[in-house]
C-alpha cells in the first residue's frame, strides 16, 4: 500500500498557506496514499512534473494551486513518496533543479545535496576545477563566489540548499554533538588541508561518499567548511564537522555514525524506501489521513507527537531502575518526551495506579493537559493528574486541613514585622533566609540553624546571637501565617510532606515533572514525599538556561538518586539556528550547571538545529513613542507576510509595559489583547496578537516574538535584586535568573525575532 513521508522542511511553509491552498494540499497528500506513482503521473489535477533532463529522475512537482507548488521524491522502487517542500510557483523548479537526494548505505538515511554547488566546486559541469585549495566556489544564488568568504550556498546564510526568500527549511548547517575540544586539536595540519590526516578509507567507513570526499580535500578551515553546509549531505557534513573539531575518527564513528545506523541489517544504495523511513530525525512517515493534517496543520506539534530516535528510546524505555532526568536547551523536546513518558506509564499502570504529570505554572500545567490529550484516549487520560506542585501540595493539606488557603504576600508579611518590631536587617535579608535557608534546606529547629554549615553559601556573616534573633523574627512570622490559615507555597508544601509521611499508601505510583528547573527544595520534597522509591518512580525534564527564579537544588540532597540516569537532548526542532546562535550570546558562554547539581557544569556538546531562518532583528529607538511606532509597524509587517496575528506574541518585562503596548497596538488599528498565564486565555477575540509579561511567555511558543523595552532600567529590573552588600551570592543568582527570563522570552520564537529598546540598551543583551 504506498505511503506518505513529510520533510520537516515543509512544516513552517504550512503556516504561510491560506486556507483553500491548505485544503488543496491536504487532498494532493491523500492521494499519494491512495494512487499508485503511474496513477499519481496520469493525475489531470496534481499535474506531476519531472525535472529537467540530467537532474534528479526522482523529484517531481506537482501544482498545489495558482501560486503554489509541490516538490515530492518519488522513489524508483518502493512505495513510500516524500514530500521534500512547499514553495511558491515561481521559484519551486529554481529549488529543486539542483537538490538531489541519495541514501547513505552507511548510516542507512536519506540525504539532500545541493549538486549543482558541488559539481562547481569539485571542477564538474559548470565548474573548471582550477580554484587552488581554500578557494573552491561556493554557490550564492546562481554567482558563483570564493568559499573562503564563507557565504553558504542558498543565499545569505538564511535558509539551507536553495531555500525560498525568508523560508524557515531544514538546516544542515548541525555541529556534531561533541565538547569544543582544545584550541589545539582544531587547527588545520601544517598542509593547510583540513582533512589531510584523515585517509580516504577512514572518510568512507564515516559514510563520506566518493564526491563529499574529492570536495573536502581542498576545504582549509573549519569556517570555510560551516560555509559549505547548506549543499552538503546532512549527515555527511556532521560527520565533517565532528573532524574539523579535532575528534578521533574512532569517537566520530561511534557518536555519530553508529548511532544512525538502522538496528536490523544494511540499506542499500538504491533502497530510497527503506532509507526514507529511517531518517526519523528529519522526515515523519504518516500512516492515515488524518495523521498528514495532523503533522502539517499541528503548528509543530508533529514535533510534539512524533519521536526521533533517542527521545523514543528514552520515553518507552521499559523500565528505569529509579529517578531518571532528560536536560537540554529550547527546543529540544524536553516535553515532548515528558508526555510520551506519562503515556508509557499510564498504559502500564497497576492495579489503582496512578501518575502525576506536574509543573509550576497554571499556565504550563493547561498546555500539557492539552497535549496529553492529544496522545492518549480519555479513558487513559483519566489516571493522570494533570496539576501544579503548589496545588497538589493544597489539595494534600485540604484533606487534613480544609480550611486552609495558600498566600501569595509572603515578603509583605515579613514587611510589616520588620517594620512593627524595628528589626535591623532589611525585609529582603529576612525574607531571604527564610526562603533560601530555612525552607529551602528544610531546617526545623534553632539547634539546625545554629549548625555551621546552615548558611554555606550566604555571604552576610551572622554571629550565635544574631542567628537566634532572626530565627526568632522567622519563627514569629510563620507562627502569624499559621494562625490565619493562610500558609505561603513553602509552608505548605513542608505540611503536605508530614502528611504525606505519615500514610502508609501513597497518592501515586509514577511522577513526571516538567521544567523542573524552576522548583523550589520544598516543592521537590512534596513530590518525593508522593511516590514511593523504586523503578520509574520520578522521570524529570528540564534545563538551567531557562532557570528564572532562584532556586538552587541539590537531588541528592532531596533523595532523589540521579547517577546512571541522566540524559542529554542535543537536537532542536522548534527554533531557527540563527535565532538560538544569537540568544546564546545573552548567557555569555558561562558554564550551565547541572539541573539538579549546581556544583557540576552540564557536559558539554553542541546543539543543532532542524531549521533555519532569518537572523534576529534588533532596533534601538531614541524613546519610547518611537519604539512603539516601530513595534507597530514590525507587527504589521509580519501580518503582511501572512503570519496569523495569533502566531505572533509581543513580551515586555512588566504589566505597566504590556499594557501599554497593548493599547498602542490596538491604537494603530491592529489586533491585540492582554494574555494572562494565569488562565491562559485572552481579554478579547482568539485571532489576535498576544501581549504578555516575560514571565508569562514562559513554556509557550510562537512563530514570531518581539521583545519590547529590552532595556538597561527593566533588565535587570534592580528592585527584584538582593544588594550585593547583603549578599554577593544571592545578588548574582539574582541577575543570573533576570538574564534567563530574557533568554526564555526570546527563545520561545521560531521563526522571526524582533528585539527593541530605548535609550540604553539591556546589558544582557549581545550586541
Amino acid at each position: 500500500m504506498p505511503q506518505l513521508a513529510i520533510d520537516a522542511t515543509c512544516l513552517p511553509q504550512y503556516d504561510k498557506l491560506d486556507k483553500p491552498t491548505r485544503e488543496r494540499l491536504l487532498a494532493a497528500t491523500r492521494k499519494f496514499r491512495e494512487l499508485s506513482l503511474d496513477a499519481l503521473l496520469a493525475h489531470p489535477d496534481l499535474r506531476i512534473r519531472p525535472l529537467p533532463a540530467g537532474q534528479d529522475p526522482r523529484i517531481r512537482t506537482f501544482r498545489i494551486s495558482d501560486s503554489w507548488t509541490g516538490v515530492m521524491l518519488a522513489p524508483e522502487s518502493g512505495e513510500t513518496f516524500l514530500l521534500i517542500h512547499l514553495l511558491p510557483r515561481d521559484s519551486a523548479e529554481d529549488w529543486a533543479v539542483d537538490q538531489r537526494h541519495d541514501v547513505n548505505p552507511v548510516m542507512g538515511t536519506l540525504e539532500r545535496r545541493d549538486a549543482t554547488a558541488l559539481e562547481q566546486a569539485s571542477g564538474g559541469p559548470g565548474g573548471d576545477g582550477s580554484a587552488p585549495a581554500g578557494e573552491a566556489p561556493a554557490r550564492v544564488g546562481a554567482t558563483a563566489v570564493p568559499a573562503a568568504s564563507a557565504a553558504p550556498p542558498g543565499g545569505e546564510g538564511t535558509a539551507a540548499p536553495r531555500a525560498a526568500p525568508g523560508e524557515p527549511a531544514v538546516s544542515s548547517r548541525a555541529s556534531a554533538p561533541f565538547p569544543p575540544p582544545p584550541s589545539s586539536a582544531v587547527s588545520a595540519p601544517s598542509s593547510g588541508l583540513l582533512f589531510d590526516r584523515v585517509s580516504d578509507r577512514d572518510l568512507e567507513r564515516l559514510g563520506v561518499d566518493p564526491e563529499v570526499r574529492e570536495f573536502c580535500r581542498s576545504i582549509t578551515t573549519a569556517d570555510e567548511l560551516h560555509g559549505w553546509a547548506p549543499a552538503l549531505p546532512q549527515d555527511q557534513y556532521e560527520v565533517l564537522r565532528a573532524l574539523a573539531e579535532g575528534h578521533s575518527v574512532q569517537r566520530v564513528r561511534d557518536e555519530v555514525v553508529v548511532p544512525r545506523r538502522p538496528v536490523v541489517g544494511a540499506v542499500a544504495a538504491d533502497d530510497y524506501d527503506t532509507a526514507i523511513r529511517h531518517t526519523r530525525e528529519r522526515v515523519i512517515v504518516v500512516n492515515d489521513n488524518r495523521e498528514i493534517e495532523d503533522v502539517l496543520a499541528g503548528e509543530f506539534n508533529a514535533w510534539r507527537i512524533y519521536l526521533h530516535p533517542m527521545q523514543r528510546d528514552l520515553a518507552y524505555r521499559p523500565r528505569f531502575n529509579g529517578p531518571a532526568k532528560v536536560s537540554g536547551g529550547p527546543g529540544t523536546g524536553k516535553t515532548v518526551v515528558a508526555l510520551h513518558r506519562v503515556k508509557h506509564l499510564a498504559e502500564h499502570l497497576p492495579l489503582g495506579g496512578r501518575v502525576l504529570l506536574t509543573s509550576f505554572t497554571n499556565a504550563l500545567v493547561e498546555s500539557l493537559r492539552r497535549n496529553l490529550e492529544m496522545l492518549l484516549p480519555p479513558e487513559v487520560v483519566e489516571d493522570v493528574d494533570v496539576v501544579t506542585t503548589d496545588k497538589l501540595a493544597l489539595d494534600v493539606v485540604k484533606e487534613v486541613h480544609p480550611e486552609v488557603r495558600l498566600r501569595t504576600d509572603t515578603r509583605g508579611v515579613f514587611a510589616n514585622y520588620a517594620k512593627q518590631h524595628r528589626l535591623p536587617w532589611p525585609v529582603d535579608f529576612l525574607f531571604s533566609e527564610y526562603r533560601h535557608v530555612v525552607t529551602a534546606r528544610g531546617i526545623t529547629t534553632l539547634e539546625g540553624y545554629l549548625a555551621p554549615d546552615a548558611r554555606a553559601g550566604r555571604t552576610t556573616p551572622l554571629n550565635a546571637d544574631q542567628r537566634r534573633e532572626v530565627w526568632h523574627a522567622i519563627s514569629s512570622v510563620r507562627a502569624a501565617m499559621r494562625t490565619s490559615r493562610r500558609l505561603p507555597a513553602e509552608d505548605l508544601h513542608a505540611e503536605a510532606v508530614r502528611i504525606l509521611g505519615e500514610r502508609s499508601e501513597l497518592p501515586y505510583s509514577n511522577v513526571v515533572v516538567d521544567e523542573a528547573q524552576d522548583l523550589h527544595p520544598a516543592q521537590w520534597r512534596t513530590l518525593r514525599a508522593a511516590v514511593a522509591r523504586g523503578p520509574d518512580d520520578m522521570f524529570i525534564a528540564g534545563d538551567n538556561r531557562q532557570r528564572i527564579y532562584d532556586n538552587t537544588v541539590s537531588f541528592k540532597q532531596l533523595g532523589i538518586e540521579i547517577v546512571g540516569r541522566s540524559f542529554p537532548l542535543r537536537v532542536n526542532y522548534r527554533t531557527t539556528e540563527q535565532i538560538l546562535d544569537w540568544t546564546d550570546g545573552i548567557l555569555r558562554g558561562g558554564p550551565v550547571t547541572e539541573l539538579g547539581d549546581s556544583s557540576a557544569t552540564e557536559p558539554g556538546g553542541a546543539m543543532r538545529c532542524v531549521l533555519s531562518g532569518p537572523e534576529p532583528e534588533l532596533y534601538g529607538a531614541p524613546d519610547e513613542p518611537a519604539e512603539l511606532d516601530a513595534l507597530a509597524e514590525r507587527v504589521r509587517a509580519w501580518l503582511a507576510d501572512g503570519i496569523a496575528p495569533a502566531d505572533i506574541c509581543v513580551t515586555a518585562r512588566t504589566n505597566k509595559l504590556r499594557d501599554s503596548v497593548a493599547s498602542h497596538l490596538r491604537a494603530r488599528s491592529l489586533p491585540a489583547a492582554i494574555f494572562h498565564p494565569r488562565e491562559h486565555s485572552i481579554t478579547d477575540a482568539a485571532q489576535s496578537v498576544r501581549v504578555t509579561t516575560m514571565h508569562g511567555v514562559k513554556g509557550l511558543e510562537f512563530r514570531a516574538i518581539a521583545v519590547f523595552a529590552a532595556t538597561a532600567d527593566a533588565l535587570p529590573q534592580l528592585d527584584r535584586v538582593t544588594s550585593a552588600a547583603l549578599d554577593e551570592n544571592q545578588h548574582q543568582a539574582d541577575l543570573d535568573a533576570q538574564r534567563s527570563l530574557l533568554y526564555v522570552a526570546c527563545t520561545r520564537a521560531r521563526e522571526r525575532l524582533y528585539v527593541s529598546w530605548h535609550g540604553t540598551p539591556s546589558p544582557f543583551l549581545p550586541l
